[in-house]
């Protein structure tokens, strides 16, 4: 008698390919390779996938969506913005007086009389109560929360994620590859244009730097937008646009009076410009050319006094 031979063990199901798998409703981010716990852009894809099977909804609305939530929560970098913009526009006469004497002294190549005037206008910034610092921190803000959804954004198309072949709308229905009609590059670029002028994200606008920067910041941040979102994958440009729009709406709320004292921000002053002959009468102390300029002409003066 042979004992009874054990029964054949069913062979296991067959495994899921990722795209079943985000078809049930499952994280595929570890399968893709797109999940690290140290990296903070794997816990904004986390919430981009959260949020597009928990609602249901398609993913170019996930981008949107997400992209206001977390300028929603963020909200305090643009208040913070606002409230150094109106500082500087209320002492703005100051801060171009200090930039011309600043100009003027590099010109004659005074480099003793540029660090005097740095140190009067640092003295002034601390009299006024301006911490200059504090634009350093809204930049830096707003550049690390622009980059991380960005590059989570930026990855997820790179691998290739289920659905965002199809997920977009309208005239981009194809996430994943740039936009046809160039649409969304161009709003980016109108956008990023009235978001620098506003002066919402950099804690200054345009007209409160340097001309340099201002002509840069202007118009050399647009082109240069312009140009790089022309080769983005849509999803990309979408999210910039979104940001972009964002920025421009709390520049309009921010402008309701009622809105500013709540948040406590200052008005903005709108300073009168300065002509030439006022801010020569606010100039530095003479530089060593003028001194020098002046003896010479004391002395051709004395000259001629003696000769006759």
């Amino acid at each position: 008698n042979f004992p009874d031979i054990p029964a054949i063990p069913a062979p296991p199901p067959p495994k899921l390919s990722i795209e079943e798998l985000a078809e049930a409703g499952e994280s595929v981010l570890s399968e893709l390779g797109l999940f690290s716990w140290w990296k903070p852009t794997s816990y904004v894809r986390l919430l981009l996938e959260y949020s597009h099977i928990c609602f249901d909804i398609p993913w170019w609305a996930t981008i949107v969506a997400t992209t206001v939530g977390l300028r929603l929560a963020l909200i305090y970098v643009p208040i913070m913005s606002q409230r150094l913009v109106a500082q500087r526009s209320i002492y703005a006469n100051e801060f171009a007086d200090f930039q011309n004497r600043i100009t003027e002294a590099q010109k004659e190549g005074d480099t003793l009389l540029v660090q005097q005037v740095l140190l009067e206008q640092r003295d002034f910034c601390l009299a006024k109560g301006i911490r200059n610092g504090r634009m350093i921190v809204v930049l830096l803000a707003n550049a690390f929360a622009f980059t991380i959804q960005f590059f989570s954004i930026k990855k997820m198309i790179a691998a290739n994620y289920p659905g965002w072949s199809s997920g977009g709308a309208l005239w981009f229905p194809d996430l994943t590859v740039s936009d046809p009609y160039y649409a969304l590059p161009l709003i980016s670029a109108v956008t990023i244009f009235l978001v620098v002028n506003s002066g919402i994200e950099f804690g200054a606008s345009s007209e409160q730097v340097s001309p340099v920067i201002g002509l840069g910041m202007k118009y050399g941040i647009p082109i240069l937008v312009l140009i790089c979102t022309s080769q983005f994958a849509s999803g990309l440009c979408l999210y910039w646009c979104t940001s972009n729009l964002m920025s421009l709406l709390y520049a309009g709320v921010f402008r309701i009076p009622a809105v500013r004292n709540f948040l406590e921000i200052p008005k903005v002053v709108a300073q009168p410009l300065q002509s030439e002959g006022q801010r020569k009468k606010r100039a530095a102390p003479p530089s060593l050319y003028d001194l020098t300029k002046e003896d010479l002409k004391q002395f051709k003066k004395a000259g001629r006094i003696k000769k006759d």
